[in-house]
């Protein structure tokens, strides 16, 4: 897809495990978790979770821009203009969350607003610790 930025992004699910964060600048609920959000990347980076956004519903490019100049995203987000890519992952609307593992498999869905405890209790189950005992050598 397209970056925020207007750059090319794509997402390699088999290079890790990824969290992809449903987002728009005008979401309430978005702005309020965005700093757990940049504290939940940080911590789960050693770990080999991915975090990318989602900008949806966002009719001004502008907007979103501003969003992640203001809060600091340390993370890249794609810019779903025509709403292919939430429809694909049955998103309704902000803020959603789906976890994807290294097998491209979505493992886990968090419709809603998510504490940064919620989120982080969610992917230690769903991505951390599910991975380790899949990717085990007997």
């Amino acid at each position: 897809g397209e970056a925020l930025d207007g750059s090319a992004l794509s997402v390699d699910f088999k290079a890790g495990k990824t969290v992809l964060v449903f987002w728009a600048a005008w979401c309430g609920p978005c702005r309020k978790e965005q700093p757990g959000l940049n504290a939940l990347a940080a911590r789960y980076a050693g770990d080999g979770v991915k975090f990318y956004g989602v900008d949806m519903l966002d009719h001004d490019r502008a907007l979103a821009r501003a969003f992640y100049a203001e809060f600091k995203v340390p993370y890249p987000s794609l810019y779903d203009a025509s709403g292919s890519l939430t429809a694909a992952y049955e998103v309704d609307s902000p803020p959603s969350f789906v976890l994807v593992d290294r097998r491209g498999v979505v493992v886990a869905r968090y419709p809603g607003e998510a504490s940064q405890a919620q989120l982080a209790n969610l992917i230690d189950q769903k991505l951390i610790i599910s991975s380790g005992a899949a990717n085990a050598s007997p």
